[in-house]
Parts: structure tokens; C-alpha cells; sequence
């Protein structure tokens, strides 16, 4: 009878599994509540410091006197978006998310450089020269089951690189126009804020306080006015692009007139505008067409709503780095280097002193020169004057980014996340 009882074995199975799936029903439910809390953590952390580096990003200018605002709006967004930290000490506040004002490589926010070529990041040696941010936080988290193995928090971390940059070559289908724009309108330090969009520029004859000036398509001499036309000739026709131009590059450039290009702009009645507003001329043609434009401001605001000539210049900066710039004059060693790219909407275009069309519109800088409702004046101020008016904008490019430092408000400036 005792041998008999040893082989019937019928419902073991059902004993050993009752004793081990309580047990091991514990163990996942345990691991799950440790590694589900682990991932709601960092989830929360990677939110923040993508909110930190955009906001940081959002920032930067040309000049390092933005610097300081773009960290302290990084530091901002990220304190703004706490997650489950174990204790006070461990949650993101202005204690443990540093603002890095010695930008050391392993702080909470590093401003440096991003190449979009070779999608590498590097922080910038003197925190001056970037169009990038990357924020960066680390903590544990602690676990419950888990303790009972000896672990009794795990790590945790998240980071974020964001850029504000223009792209390393010119719009897709664009034609540039021949002229730059200072880039003192972008400046902190400059008449108009850190942030470009919707500022005035201008380039009249024989004057120091000029905005923009023709430049070269082809090198860094100093631009002709063949050249100048032939240029203008395409941006307006919408001929096929030859120019390699990237950011970065120096082109030479020319504060001063050239007549035989202002005939082209506003070839007023055939006789030079003389005769008051014209119908003839890539500007007055373009300003003519059921088109409007509108430019605006950082906040949104508008700056500018009405006919003009849309066209893409590039942003220079002069060799003495000056601003404002003064005579924009420079070939050789001493040509301007192209930052960025910028969508401009030329709003009026002055030839011998008259106006080529009547554009009297609220805000108007230049309405002194066009006095009278049809824009014509009654005495020329400047019978020699000639120029042309309009305003930056801030319409985005999709390119790769380039290493060269940006304002958030150029044409080309895209603010995203790319790591």
C-alpha cells in the first residue's frame, strides 16, 4: 500500500503552481510598479529639457549679450516643467538646474555649436560664438521591489540639443538679390532689439548710415554694376540660380549707387522718375501686382502690410564688426561675411530724388521723401538722391543648419529639436 500511495502523484502539479505563481505574480506586479514609475519619470524629464533648450534656443542673437537671457529661459521652461522627484533636493529648481554661466561642457546648460552635417555638438570654447543649446539633468529614482535585490534606486537622465541657425546654402528656388543687410538691426546692442523681424533697412546715395549695400554673387570684389544688374535681372525674372554662395562665405560689396540699376528698379515714364511716380521697373511692377506683403515683429505685431517687392538678401557683417556699420564699402581682406539669409520686402525705391510709386502708409519711415499724396515731389530734396526702403522678415527655410551664429529672427532660422 505504501508503494502505491509514492507513484499516485495526480494534482501535484496543481500544489507546486498554487505555491509558485503567488510568488512570481508579486515579483512582475512589483518589477512593473518599480519600471513604470522609472519610465513616467523619465518621460517628464526628456519633456523638460526639450521645453529648456527650446526656450534657449528661442533666445540667442548675434552678440553675446543675449546669452544670458537665452540660459535664464532655458532655466525658466525647465524649472516650469517639475516631474515625480523622490525629494525637493532632487527636483529640478535653480538650485540643481544651474544656469552655467562659465558654460563648462558637463553643466545644465551648454551653449556651443551644432553642425547639421555631421550632427555633432560642441560646446562653444569662451560661450560667444553658438546656435545651439543643449540642456541636461540627471537624478535616480527610487524602487520599491526592487530593494529587496539590493537595488534601491535606479538612474535616470535626460538631455536636449536645440538650434536657431540658417541653413548652409541658399533658399531652394531662390534667387538672391544683390543686396545685404547689416546685421546691426539683429544686435542687442543695436537701434532696433536683438530679434530682426520687422526692422527698417535702407541704402540711399552717399550716406553713412546705410543698412544694406549691393553686394558680389561671385567673390569678394567689389561689385560692378553689370554684375548688379544681371543679378537683379534673375531675382526678378526668376532665371536659374547660379550662385554657390553659402553662409559663412565674404563677398565684396558697394554703399554706393549705380544708376543704370535704379533705372531697371523704377524706370519712372522713361525719364529717370523725374516726371514723378512711373510705371516702369521691376519694383513698380511688382508693387503694382494684386500681391500684398505682410512683415512682423518678434511679438507678432505688424510692422508692414501692403504691396512691395518680395525678395531674399543675405545678412552681412562688416570686417571692423562695427555697428552701427557706417560705410559698407568692402572687397578682399575687408569683404563682409555672410551670416544668414533674410526675406526683405521692399516697400519704396527713390530715383533723382523722386519716388517710384505712392506708398503712404502708417509707420512710414521714409514718407519725407514723398510728401505729396501721389508721391511726387514739389522740390526734389536731393535731385542725385537715390534708394531703396523696405523691411526684414522672419519666413523659415527648411535647410540644414550651419555653424555660423544666427538670429532667431532671420529668414532661415528654424527652431527645432535635434537630439
Amino acid at each position: 500500500m505504501r508503494l502505491l500511495w509514492l507513484r499516485d502523484q495526480r494534482g501535484s502539479i496543481l500544489l507546486f503552481t498554487t505555491v509558485l505563481v503567488v510568488p512570481l505574480m508579486i515579483i512582475i506586479a512589483g518589477l512593473a510598479m518599480d519600471l513604470a514609475y522609472y519610465g513616467s519619470v523619465d518621460d517628464e524629464l526628456q519633456r523638460s529639457m526639450d521645453a529648456a533648450a527650446l526656450a534657449g534656443a528661442g533666445n540667442l542673437g548675434f552678440d553675446s549679450s543675449v546669452f544670458g537671457t537665452a540660459r535664464q529661459a532655458a532655466q525658466n521652461y525647465a524649472t516650469a516643467n517639475p516631474y515625480r522627484a523622490q525629494s525637493a533636493a532632487k527636483q529640478i529648481n535653480t538650485s540643481t538646474f544651474t544656469l552655467n554661466a562659465g558654460n563648462a561642457s558637463n553643466g545644465n546648460i551648454v551653449l556651443g555649436i551644432w553642425n547639421g552635417t555631421t550632427s555633432t555638438f560642441t560646446p562653444s570654447l569662451d560661450g560667444t560664438f553658438v546656435n545651439a543649446v543643449r540642456c541636461r539633468y540627471s537624478s535616480s529614482v527610487p524602487t520599491s521591489f526592487l530593494r529587496l535585490i539590493g537595488l534601491n534606486s535606479l538612474a535616470t537622465g535626460a538631455q536636449a540639443t536645440a538650434i536657431s541657425a540658417p541653413p548652409a546654402t541658399l533658399c531652394p528656388g531662390c534667387c538672391l538679390f544683390p543686396v545685404g543687410v547689416t546685421k546691426c538691426a539683429f544686435q542687442a546692442a543695436g537701434n532696433f532689439g536683438s530679434q530682426g523681424c520687422g526692422q527698417p533697412v535702407a541704402t540711399m546715395t552717399s550716406a553713412t548710415v546705410n543698412t544694406a549695400a549691393w553686394i558680389s554673387l561671385t567673390g569678394t570684389s567689389n561689385p560692378s554694376a553689370p554684375n548688379t544688374q544681371t543679378a537683379i535681372d534673375k531675382a526678378a525674372t526668376g532665371a536659374t540660380c547660379n550662385s554657390t554662395l553659402r553662409a559663412g562665405d565674404h563677398v565684396g560689396s558697394n554703399g554706393g549707387m549705380q544708376e543704370s540699376v535704379f533705372n531697371s528698379l523704377a524706370n519712372c515714364n522713361g525719364h529717370n522718375c523725374d516726371s514723378g511716380p512711373g510705371t516702369q521697373g521691376y519694383f513698380i511692377s511688382n508693387f503694382n501686382s494684386a500681391t500684398t506683403h505682410t512683415v512682423r515683429d518678434s511679438n507678432n505685431n505688424i510692422t508692414y502690410q501692403g504691396h512691395g517687392w518680395e525678395v531674399f538678401v543675405a545678412v552681412i557683417d562688416t570686417a571692423d564688426h562695427s555697428c552701427p556699420p557706417g560705410n559698407l564699402n568692402g572687397s578682399g581682406t575687408s569683404a563682409p561675411q555672410i551670416l544668414t539669409y533674410s526675406r526683405l520686402v521692399i516697400t519704396q525705391v527713390i530715383d533723382h530724388g523722386y519716388c517710384a510709386v505712392a506708398n503712404h502708409y502708417p509707420g512710414n519711415l521714409w514718407d519725407a521723401h514723398c510728401p505729396t499724396p501721389n508721391g511726387k515731389l514739389a522740390s526734389r530734396e536731393d535731385p542725385n538722391l537715390r534708394a531703396i526702403f523696405g523691411y526684414y522678415s522672419c519666413a523659415p527655410i527648411d535647410a540644414l543648419p550651419s555653424p555660423i551664429p544666427a538670429p532667431r529672427a532671420a529668414l532661415a532660422t528654424r527652431l527645432r529639436l535635434v537630439q
